[in-house]
């Protein structure tokens, strides 16, 4: 009797220790079983992205996006259609995961035909490159039009989110001199000289900024290029003189130096004064751009400088604007630039976004410059 029942015991114990064996195996990976078909770091789902992380603007009222294909981004996860697409370090793609300006994951996604839009829902701080990329990714898939997701200046509830659209918009290289703007008139440099005072007037409202004095000596004719540029902590609505061809930048350089020999030889002959001369060296050339720079602070008032900088040009009439940045430059700091420059009531420009990967032509006289160097050195 005892001894059936010490059998039975012992068979109990073994078979506890072999469930209990078994069991830990299972625990360190040993056993066949594996988690769900297709889990990995790579498609499992991050965080959601909460509203109070979308970044801010002065312009929120936009119409939401129809069937668009809809983009969110963590720093750390890209999504499409609320699935994930690529990880991201610090809001930046792995320069595997792109190709020529285009996310490759995102762009194989993004074949349905019946979508023209693309709507992104975005982490404030995501670096311009990412959004640039997206942007740029979306645009080669066959969208026509961006929106963004932003909520209002101080909004601390889901009633106060809204869009910022960029209908029609453009991607530029930083070696065009203005875009090929198809939905907006070409402005001239005119336009800008003709409303420098009321520019400069609306941006000395900010209470910290850098304005580009209005003078008598600037260049006259070409096409004008406009521009939005958030760059460290300061943000800029810039105006340059574009349009001319090498020949007619050559034959103005000659027409300026021609004008100061005649002032030169005026003045060995005494029909002006040396002061009158001394004015005419300190005139300089013509000017040919102005700046207009505002601490990034300044995009969040309402109302703000850039709204009121902005409103001579573009306000009356829709504007072909180009929005560039640096790489790191946080989404925040570029969408409330835009929000500010064009809030609420004002029409939404027709937007170019620079890519930032790009590179600038060099100068020619540079080129001009090495070249002969590389003769010299040849010899």
């Amino acid at each position: 009797m005892h001894s059936s029942r010490r059998t039975l015991e012992l068979l109990i114990i073994s078979c506890c220790l072999a469930v209990a064996v078994l069991g830990c195996d299972k625990l360190k990976g040993g056993g066949e079983e594996e988690g769900a078909p297709g889990a990995s770091p790579e498609n499992e789902m991050g965080r959601p992205l909460a509203d109070l992380e979308l970044p801010v603007s002065l312009r929120t009222s936009d119409p939401a996006p129809s069937n668009p294909y809809k983009v969110e981004s963590t720093t750390e996860q890209l999504r499409l259609d609320g699935e994930p697409v690529a990880n991201l370090d610090k809001g930046f793609v792995d320069e595997k995961e792109q190709q020529n300006g285009i996310i490759t994951k995102l762009a194989e996604k993004m074949r349905s035909p019946s979508r023209s839009s693309v709507a992104l829902r975005l982490q404030a701080n995501m670096p311009y490159e990412t959004v640039a990329l997206i942007l740029n990714t979306a645009k080669q898939a066959g969208a026509r039009d961006a929106a963004i997701q932003v909520r209002k200046t101080g909004a601390a509830t889901d009633s106060n989110t809204g869009w910022l659209n960029a209908s029609g918009y453009l991607m530029s290289s930083k070696a065009d001199d203005v875009p090929a703007f198809t939905a907006t008139k070409v402005r001239g440099w005119n336009d800008f000289t003709d409303n420098w005072q009321s520019i400069y007037e609306g941006c000395r409202t900010a209470a910290s900024r850098s304005c580009a004095y209005v003078n008598e000596n600037f260049a006259t004719g070409g096409t004008l290029r406009q521009e939005l540029m958030s760059s460290g902590r300061g943000i800029n609505i810039n105006f340059f003189r574009r349009g001319l061809t090498p020949e007619q930048e050559a034959e103005e350089e000659i027409k300026r130096a021609a004008h100061l020999a005649a002032k030169k030889e005026d003045f060995l002959q005494g029909r002006i004064t040396e002061e009158e001369m001394i004015e005419v060296l300190m005139l300089g050339d013509p000017s040919t751009y102005a700046l207009f720079q505002f601490r990034y602070q300044e995009a969040l008032k309402s109302p703000s400088a850039l709204t009121q900088t902005m409103a001579s040009m573009c306000h009356g009439e829709r504007c072909g604007i180009v929005v560039t940045a640096d790489k790191i430059s946080p989404l925040l700091r570029v969408v409330s630039m835009m929000g500010a420059a064009f809030p609420d009531g004002t029409p939404s420009p027709e937007y170019a976004f620079e890519m930032s990967w790009t590179e600038r032509p060099k100068p020619k006289e540079l080129a001009e410059f090495i070249e002969r160097q590389m003769q010299l050195s040849a010899h």
